[in-house]
């Protein structure tokens, strides 16, 4: 997937979807985080995109520490970051998946950030990943205190940015990426996001006084 929003569905998905398998809970917030957390590269400028943070071995590494202490309560969030990479970058591109052992990227589809098949694949998979999220109650836990609320900053400025980027490029009449049919899935998650990061704010605030 190219945007955010596409990443959280298919996180959720994989991960709300493991986690039922094996009957183990998982942190809803934590999981949208790390969905796009491959992406984390974008806002360090001296990692390639889609490069090392993007490669199988790299997360699988990174994860077994994880693995040794949470066991198959990490499996939803292992395969969260997964489908970033094998399904939503293998489509859209392609990524150094095998780094360090060979830079070359690996790809199938090759959709580009404007091409007319990304978005509606995109707004298919939100919707989807919304209508479970409903029926399952997996929206409320952004509604109440949690310490995790707060690393929803990352995926609020990940999804936030191409928004703000877009309607620059509308007032300035250039092109722009983010295609319309996202951007009101967009505003949902930038709304959902922010509640939940100042429930927890707002409860942080009232301890310390």
């Amino acid at each position: 997937m190219t945007f955010a929003i596409g990443h959280f569905a298919l996180g959720y998905l994989f991960g709300k979807g493991s986690s039922s398998l094996l009957k183990v809970e998982v942190n809803m917030p934590l999981l949208l985080l790390v969905s796009i957390l491959p992406d984390i590269d974008l806002a360090l400028g001296f990692i390639t995109h889609r490069g090392p943070s993007h490669s199988l071995i790299v997360i699988t590494l990174l994860s077994l520490p994880f693995f040794a202490v949470y066991k198959k309560q990490m499996v939803p969030y292992y395969l969260a970051l997964l489908s970033h990479v094998l399904i939503g970058d293998l489509i859209t591109g392609g990524s150094q998946m095998f780094w360090p052992l060979t830079e070359k990227s690996y790809g199938v589809l090759y959709f580009k950030v404007t091409s007319p098949m990304d978005a509606p694949i995109e707004l298919i998979l939100i919707i989807v990943a919304l209508s479970f999220m409903v029926k399952l109650k997996d929206l409320e836990p952004f509604l109440l205190p949690g310490i995790f609320n707060l690393t929803l900053v990352i995926p609020f400025g990940a999804t936030l940015g191409p928004l703000l980027q877009t309607a620059r490029a509308i007032s300035l009449g250039f092109d722009y990426d983010l295609p319309l049919l996202l951007v009101v899935p967009s505003l949902f998650f930038v709304v959902l996001f922010a509640i939940a990061i100042i429930v927890e704010l707002r409860i942080l605030l009232r301890s310390g006084k």
